[in-house]
């Protein structure tokens, strides 16, 4: 069995010190080296009638502590002595702890630590959790906010492709087609419009004038969105082309009745004019020159009402 005691000008109230039971010295002002010298002699004299309680059988380890005065010498000042004995030597001392009961502080201790540094750990942990979940929480609404954006501009582009296509297909007429629309999936796992298409045909007419209306109003239906796409530009291009070959046919066609309208034919009484209409005639046949040929033949009707009877 051991004790350990802390010896000083006095015994006071214990306390836990390392592994062995320290007592608290009176905090007295040593003034003079006289007063420390005095003071080391009251511990080892301490030291001496603890040594005479125990025997000379129990063994006894003393640890000096020392302080040094103004002359540079060391005085002692506390002392930590450390008995080992029977139980019967042991308590002939007054004060001190029994080596077990300080391994069992100890161990009390070191739980009390344990269970305090565990407690911190984990209200560190909730600390943690927690932020952690904020953090997710300012994740998950920031991408909520970005796809509520993304969802909402692909809204916005199906309600332009429908009100673009339906423009196509109102001015189209009967050139315009059925639409077709091409979808794209939203981040809210919904199908949106994106693009879109009206067949538009580019019909020659029976006529060049029919051929003209037909291409203007294909020009109409291609430019009818106020914003055209480069294609819709292309095929009002082509159709404008087509117009421009329509109305230069229109043009050659009018060219021979202007000029009859300027010069009008002149016959002279007892002119033969009936073989000059038929010469007219095998130039101007009308299953090979169309319009103008039926003009022609116009033409000798008008001739044929100006001779008398015979």
């Amino acid at each position: 069995m051991q004790v350990t005691s802390m010896l000083s000008a006095g015994y006071l109230e214990p306390m836990m010190q390392g592994n062995s039971r320290v007592y608290e010295p009176e905090k007295t002002t040593q003034k003079t080296d006289q007063d420390k010298q005095a003071k080391e002699q009251e511990i080892l004299a301490e030291e001496q009638a603890l040594k005479a309680k125990l025997g000379s059988n129990a063994q006894v380890h003393t640890v000096y502590h020392y302080s040094m005065g103004a002359d540079g010498r060391n005085y002692i000042t506390g002392a930590s002595v450390t008995m080992k004995g029977t139980e019967e030597q042991l308590n002939r001392v007054s004060g001190g702890v029994t080596t077990e009961d300080i391994h069992t502080k100890e161990q009390e201790t070191r739980e009390a630590l344990r269970k305090e540094d565990q407690e911190h750990q984990d209200t560190q942990n909730i600390i943690k959790a927690e932020a952690e979940k904020r953090e997710a929480r300012r994740k998950k609404d920031k991408s909520d906010d970005q796809k509520d954006e993304q969802v909402d501009e692909l809204k916005k582009i199906e309600r332009e492709v429908i009100a673009h296509e339906a423009a196509h297909q109102a001015a189209a007429g009967e050139f315009g087609g059925g639409v077709s629309y091409s979808y794209t999936q939203g981040p809210d796992g919904k199908s949106y419009i994106t693009g879109g298409e009206v067949p538009i045909r580019l019909k020659q007419g029976s006529t060049p004038e029919e051929t003209l209306r037909n291409m203007q109003q294909v020009q109409q239906a291609a430019n009818a969105p106020s914003d055209p796409s480069g294609q819709d530009r292309k095929v009002a291009a082509k159709a404008a082309a087509i117009a421009a070959k329509a109305r230069a046919q229109i043009a050659r066609d009018d060219e021979p009745a202007s000029q009859d309208a300027e010069h009008p034919a002149k016959v002279a009484e007892g002119t033969p004019v009936f073989g000059k209409v038929r010469q007219e005639d095998e130039h101007n046949d009308p299953e090979k020159n169309g319009v103008a040929c039926v003009l022609a033949s116009v033409k000798e009707l008008q001739l044929q009402s100006l001779i008398p009877a015979a």
